[in-house]
């Protein structure tokens, strides 16, 4: 059985999709840098049959801890706070893609067809980037201009965070398996526990995640946006016409009306409530804060453009002599700014609207920004500029936590040896006054990510700063993460419990029970993955060919088990213990005598791990009496 339900071809696709991101790509993101750790050869391994059969379609890479990291990561908003976002191992960020590839496989949207929905990437196209389906996007909102004269835009209050994941899996649940099973109710449960897991409780928001964006897009606002267009050519009879166009969270309704935009405020606030009801009903608020109503003319104010289409009427604008000078002049008014230390978010975004806004382009100013910023080094690396970047870190690289990505790397492209040592002097600087922070961590991981993690006294301070994000360093960004799988001992394991998806699964929610330090749940799982590991056990390593199975039902009781771990040093004491844990556990016997227990959590945590130890002695044990036998006398 295929516990995740992922097969081959799509974990090939998938794998495939993201080792084929060009080095620029895989180097700008901290989920996507193991990546270029990977050398053809660890490629060709983990896209290949044999890995897919051994850790993918058995599950057991959930086995492997190293491979299931799942920290927080570092990502802000556009007013400087920062998302609940997550970060993930490259071998179970591959899974969770695959999984979101098998649904989308088997999904079949009820949008009518005047609604069109984008979200980041791209599954049919097998694309992995955002940028061309938000261009399609744009361009679809733009050749409606002609026909529609109006529009209303939405948005959804910290969307990702508040997707009820129950709602989602029965949504999948009653639209995939409507006509026969597709997903078993087995794998629609380790697909819950598996996106909360990689959420750490919530809906995943993880970086460049097309799966994340599918589910949350395609699936979880599908039945919203039906009702919503159900509602709107039910009441609306004031609209000649409409589209409901959405990319992710953000929804423009477009309208053609006879009628002027006065007589349209009635219709968008009873649009507007209704929308509101709508997504309560399914754990989604609206923010009115980003709601309007407004003459499609004035469409382009309310758009994000990519810079990569620099074409308009025909005519190929030429960003650099549009906006000559504008990043010297930015860089002194922020200087300024500093100076009178009156700079916050909306002071430094207003910087960034004055000086990098034009009228003749349909850029927005961010994005102008972001162009010298990430493609245009002559200007960035102009001595002027230079030495006005200089100053400013030379002030306080306080500036730098206002938009520690962009900012950082502008420091880094203008390759100024002054320029950089003294914004590491000053990051060092507040790692000895005991003054870091979140943002400074940020800045880190920017400026790492930019020397390809060549700075041991950084990683340092990241290792005490913020011991998960160094973990995952050193798991996937120092070397490859094919070195995870070196384990002698879990590839053993492994091929034991090869054939019993059973164990796999028990192991799996025990490891989400962990996560969440629900340690009652987890004991009951773990003792059952370790009751049908021994049977497992017990089969493989038996010379009894009369067995067809494992004998699971044999492998329960108490003396069975210490009679098969007799030769275990301590194996009594650790399953007498392990079966009175069991036998008090309110989630395996009625006697629930854990609920008297002041002491429940480290017993319990405690026996896990005496239990393992017994697995892994037994097996070891094993081998090296085999390793004796074939030794020659």
């Amino acid at each position: 059985m295929k516990l995740f339900g992922i097969s081959y071809t799509t974990w090939k696709s998938v794998c495939d999709m993201y080792f084929s991101l060009n080095e620029g790509s895989k180097k700008a993101y901290l989920q996507w840098f193991p990546f270029t750790k990977l050398s053809k050869k660890d490629e060709e391994t983990i896209s290949g049959e044999d890995f897919y059969n051994t850790y993918i379609k058995t599950a057991s890479l959930v086995l492997f801890s190293s491979v299931m990291h799942q920290s927080e990561n570092f990502l802000q908003k556009g007013d400087g706070s920062f998302r609940d976002s997550s970060l993930i191992g490259p071998i179970l960020y591959l899974t969770l893609q695959s999984i979101g590839m098998e649904i989308h496989n088997r999904y079949n949207p009820m949008r009518p067809q005047g609604v069109s929905a984008y979200y980041a990437g791209n599954y049919n196209h097998l694309r992995p980037k955002y940028k061309q389906d938000y261009d399609d996007f744009y361009k679809e909102l733009n050749a409606s201009i002609g026909e529609y004269q109006y529009f209303i835009k939405t948005d959804i209050t910290s969307f990702y965070s508040n997707i009820n994941i129950n709602k989602l899996i029965d949504r999948i649940d009653k639209n995939c398996n409507a006509n026969s099973v597709v997903f078993s109710q087995t794998q629609l449960q380790l697909y819950k526990e598996l996106l909360l897991y990689c959420g750490n409780g919530r809906f995943p928001l993880i970086e460049n995640s097309i799966a994340s964006s599918y589910l949350a897009t395609i699936v979880y606002l599908d039945e919203i946006d039906t009702a919503l267009y159900k509602y709107i050519t039910t009441n609306m009879h004031c609209f000649l016409s409409f589209r409901i166009v959405r990319y992710v969270d953000d929804m423009y309704i477009l309208i053609s009306s006879d009628k002027s935009i006065e007589f349209l405020y009635e219709s968008y606030n009873e649009i507007r409530n209704e929308y509101s009801s709508i997504l309560k009903s399914y754990g989604l608020a609206l923010n009115s804060k980003k709601c309007c109503l407004k003459k499609t003319t004035e469409i382009n104010q309310e758009l994000k453009k990519s810079l990569y289409d620099e074409f308009f009427n025909g005519k190929k604008h030429n960003i650099e002599d549009l906006f000559a000078g504008a990043l010297y002049r930015f860089l002194q008014d922020l200087s300024i700014e500093l100076l009178f230390d009156s700079v916050d978010v909306e002071e430094y975004n207003k910087l960034i609207n004055k000086h990098f806004s034009s009228p003749d382009i349909e850029f927005t100013p961010s994005e102008v920004f972001n162009y010298f910023v990430y493609e245009n080094d002559n200007e960035l690396n102009s001595e002027k500029v230079v030495d006005e970047i200089v100053c400013l870190i030379e002030q306080s690289i306080s500036f730098v936590s206002l938009d520690p990505k962009r900012l950082t790397v502008m420091i880094m492209k203008t390759k100024s040896e002054k320029a950089i040592k003294a914004f590491l002097s000053q990051l060092f600087e507040k790692n000895r006054s005991g003054k870091w922070n979140s943002y400074d961590t940020t800045i880190a991981i920017s400026y790492l990510i930019q020397r390809q993690f060549e700075h041991e006294d950084l990683l340092m301070i990241l290792s005490r700063s913020c011991p998960s994000l160094y973990e995952y360093y050193i798991l996937y960004c120092k070397a490859s993460v094919i070195a995870c799988f070196d384990s002698t001992k879990t590839n053993r394991l492994c091929k034991i419990i090869a054939q019993d998806y059973k164990a796999h699964y028990l192991y799996f929610l025990y490891f989400c029970e962990i996560k969440r330090a629900n340690y009652m749940a987890a004991f009951a799982y773990y003792k059952n993955y370790f009751d049908r590991v021994t049977a497992d056990m017990d089969f493989v390593f038996s010379n009894n060919r009369q067995l067809k199975r494992p004998n699971y039902k044999g492998f329960y009781k108490e003396k069975a088990i210490s009679d098969f771990y007799k030769n275990v040093t301590g194996s009594e004491v650790v399953i007498k213990k392990a079966h009175e844990l069991r036998n008090s556990n309110p989630l395996s016997h009625a006697s629930s005598g854990l609920l008297d227990s002041d002491n429940t959590s480290t017993e319990l945590l405690e026996s896990i791990k005496d239990l393992s130890a017994l697995i892994d002695g037994y097996i070891e044990k094993w081998y090296e009496a085999q390793e004796g036998e074939s030794r020659p006398l």
